[in-house]
């Protein structure tokens, strides 16, 4: 798609009302409209969910800076990557006072993050740039997923993750606090993303993402128990959630996602998908909310 194309729909995608569009793109996923009677895949349950009010409530938790104190009441802040900075306007960053190499991240919406390896090749100016833009950016004008609505925005200057090897995300997806399956991404030979999936008990599952290659089976990572112990008690409160961390010589926490793909997924074989479907509900225990 052209860049033309693709400014013109974002335009568009603030101009026509939320339900409406929501409906569009549900119907140009799946060929047919979408009915609240015939809820069967995880694209479908996501897709219901953005339709209704419900997301609004999961604002605190998808927010990359509140949510820190939520990993922190569950589970100490020793998962936390450390922050150097947290800028409400350009000009409160200076690069002088960063460390060598850190990690620029905007708390609201996806893809929004810089990785400074070497912060010499870099200037404030053309950071405070970026900073500027991230901060007018309105990922959920973008999205529709009304967890990121009313989210204040917030640009986070984060330690840099060292890695051995290319880093990669582990993803756990959890129901009532039990782990479904955990997603791993990582890279190929060919640097293209490729997804495997395995149980808790890291056993490889014949399951996949529509549209992803499957990478070769990996060893069972040294910090897996621990990891799994941190995500059962993240998400806990929740009826679905997904954890994302990453696994090195110590673990990171790396965000709480609700919808998955936006709703524009869907995995093979259709059995799964559908079984997984099933299982997910859109509810917080209102302790949890009361006491964040």
């Amino acid at each position: 798609m052209s860049l033309f194309l693709t400014k013109l729909k974002n335009k568009l995608k603030i101009v026509i009302p939320d339900s409406l569009y929501i409906r569009y793109e549900y119907f140009k996923l799946h060929r047919r409209f979408y009915s609240k009677q015939h809820i069967n895949s995880v694209s479908d349950r996501i897709f219901s969910w953005k339709l209704s009010n419900e997301l609004a409530e999961f604002s605190i938790f998808v927010d990359k800076y509140k949510v820190r104190a939520f990993v922190t009441q569950q589970c100490g802040d020793g998962y936390l990557p450390e922050l150097h900075k947290v800028c409400r306007v350009a000009e409160e960053f200076d690069l002088a006072k960063m460390p060598h190499k850190f990690v620029l991240k905007l708390n609201n919406g996806s893809g929004y993050n810089l990785v400074i390896h070497n912060k010499d090749e870099h200037n404030t100016a053309d950071i405070r740039h970026i900073i500027t833009q991230w901060l007018e950016s309105d990922f959920y004008a973008i999205s529709k997923e009304k967890q990121y609505k009313n989210v204040e925005q917030l640009v986070l200057c984060e330690e840099y993750i060292e890695s051995i090897k290319a880093l990669k995300d582990y993803k756990f997806y959890c129901i009532d606090g039990s782990i479904e399956f955990i997603q791993v991404i990582s890279h190929n030979a060919h640097n293209q993303k490729v997804h495997n999936y395995y149980s808790q008990f890291w056993q490889p599952l014949a399951i996949q993402r529509d549209g992803y290659d499957t990478g070769k089976f990996e060893p069972k990572p040294a910090k897996l128990d621990e990891a799994i112990a941190l995500v059962e008690a993240l998400s806990q409160p929740f009826s679905f959630v997904r954890v994302d961390l990453y696994l090195q010589d110590k673990i990171y926490f790396g965000e709480l996602t609700f919808t998955p793909g936006n709703g524009y997924i869907k995995y093979l074989p259709e059995i799964f998908d559908y079984s997984l479907a099933k299982k997910m509900r859109l509810k917080i225990k209102k302790t949890t909310l009361s006491s964040t």
